[in-house]
């Protein structure tokens, strides 16, 4: 695909345009995804003050962008319409593009499918990743391995229009999330929070449960916690999380220091976060959701390379299993190696980081 791309398509606009009157931003997949690219709006927006700033995003993880000050307008779709290659659907989705009339695009997606929406779109200006050739429909690429913090590659793609910000992911709570959040954890009567997300690690492209730590680890971690009768657990998760977190709960000895806390929505769990003292979780989208929070928090990690997805306040924890990492700049893992990944971090060696960082 890529050596025919190379071959017959070409960009015709070569000058970036200097005053664009509308900007288009991609990014589909999970959470924590998507909240990795605040830094990338803000400092669009910063650069190009008057223009008016669309994001596309898939409906999975727009709620991340919701009431950010950035964003003029969230454009929602189905993830489900790439991911199962729904052809009318995409073709309805290129007709909507080529309407606005979009100026300036920034891909963050880094597949050719994404580069090429937006050419078909008839965007004059694409800026986006080249993956090992895949960047061929843009007018501008940042080269994509894998190697380094993913927001970071979305801050080179900023800089490539000389547009710069801090490294600070950003969630927008409304002062209804964070009345909500309050009412919750003052219905706790314990005086140390431990935030605890046991589940996520899926989106519609993608359920990569090998990411997550074994349940009954995070139990035995929480019956370690709880026994200083200071603590209360927090459990969070989404919606899908509910029957998981009761499931962890429905195992622990001191189920009254446990609180579910997946019938929060986002930003409430955005708030109720930054009232514990820590987070403890794996590579997920609550993982960002701490990191954006900017308080303390252990990352757990098995299969996914931790320098590429550990936010920067993470006191990171590696399995050292053989084989792990095991997760390419593809997206793809091995399935021999990964599902035993997160076996060999054991109960004690994160309660002794929790105790270290907290005091407990």
């Amino acid at each position: 695909i890529t050596f025919l791309g190379k071959a017959f398509i070409k960009a015709r606009q070569k000058l970036l345009p200097t005053n664009p009157k509308k900007i288009l931003i991609i990014r589909s997949g999970g959470l924590g995804d998507v909240i990795m690219t605040t830094p990338l709006v803000r400092a669009v927006r910063r650069k190009f003050p008057r223009a008016k700033i669309t994001y596309l995003v898939g409906k999975w993880a727009a709620a991340a962008l919701k009431n950010n000050p950035n964003i003029n307008r969230i454009w929602e779709f189905n993830d489900e319409i790439i991911f199962k290659k729904n052809i009318f659907a995409v073709r309805q989705l290129v007709k909507e593009l080529r309407n606005e009339h979009f100026d300036l695009c920034f891909i963050l997606d880094k597949s050719y499918h994404w580069n090429m929406l937006a050419y078909l779109g008839r965007i004059p200006f694409r800026i986006g990743f080249d993956r090992h050739g895949e960047g061929f429909p843009n007018n501008l690429n940042v080269a994509f391995d894998g190697s380094k913090y993913e927001l970071e590659y979305y801050l080179d793609v900023a800089r490539t229009v000389n547009a710069r910000a801090g490294r600070e992911m950003e969630l927008y709570s409304t002062e209804k999330d964070r009345k909500a959040a309050e009412r919750f954890v003052k219905r706790i009567k314990h005086k140390i929070l431990i935030g605890i997300a046991a589940g996520g690690a899926e989106n519609p492209g993608q359920a990569f449960h090998a990411k997550r730590g074994p349940l009954e680890k995070y139990t035995g971690l929480i019956n370690i916690l709880t026994e200083n009768e200071k603590i209360a657990v927090i459990l969070f998760g989404g919606k899908g999380d509910e029957s998981l977190n009761r499931h962890i709960i429905d195992r622990c000895v001191r189920k009254k220091q446990v609180i579910n806390a997946a019938a929060l929505n986002l930003h409430e769990a955005f708030e109720a976060m930054k009232k514990c003292r820590l987070i403890i979780t794996h590579d997920s989208g609550a993982l960002h959701m701490a990191g954006a929070a900017r308080i303390k928090l252990i990352a757990l990690f098995g299969p996914t390379p931790a320098d590429r997805f550990a936010p920067r306040n993470a006191f990171i924890i590696k399995s050292d299993a053989a084989g792990c990492p095991c997760y390419d700049e593809y997206g793809t893992y091995n399935k021999k190696f990964a599902p035993s990944c997160m076996e060999t971090i054991s109960v004690d060696t994160v309660y002794q980081a929790a105790n270290g960082m907290v005091r407990l």
